[in-house]
């Protein structure tokens, strides 16, 4: 599976069953897990970044395994806004939650806002004896 990943990122995942158009944002990434925002609105085509930028989300913050991006081919970035130490609220509190020291978690927080800034990642995701490849798309 081919995905664009932007921290701060908006993504309409599109169902197969119905092609109800849901939305998320990406707040962290990495091999392991990925963390989003849920919003509860639901869409009958691709919103656009102006249309979904003030909406706010439902759950502020959701753990999931990136495995679970390949069960879903039909996501797509939207588009991007830097995200705020207010976004990324609810992920805060799920890491101090493990007990992870405030000087750790403001450089982690400052890492996130300095890539919700760069452009999106290429990258190609495959998953080679249940472990989820990597690669960057150039």
């Amino acid at each position: 599976m081919d995905i664009d990943i932007s921290w701060g990122g908006y993504y309409a995942s599109i169902s197969d069953d119905n092609g109800e158009i849901t939305l998320f944002r990406l707040l962290d990434f990495n091999r392991d897990d990925y963390h989003i925002a849920i919003y509860q609105e639901k869409f009958q085509s691709i919103p656009s970044l102006n249309e979904v930028e003030d909406l706010s989300p439902f759950i502020r913050h959701v753990p999931l395994d990136s495995r679970s991006l390949l069960n879903n081919k039909k996501t797509l970035l939207i588009g991007n806004r830097h995200l705020s130490k207010s976004d990324l609220a609810g992920y805060l509190i799920y890491l101090e939650s493990f007990e992870v020291p405030s000087e750790d978690l403001e450089l982690l927080i400052q890492s996130i806002q300095e890539y919700s800034q760069e452009p999106p990642l290429q990258l190609r995701l495959t998953l080679v004896e249940e472990e989820l490849q990597i690669s960057r798309i150039e």
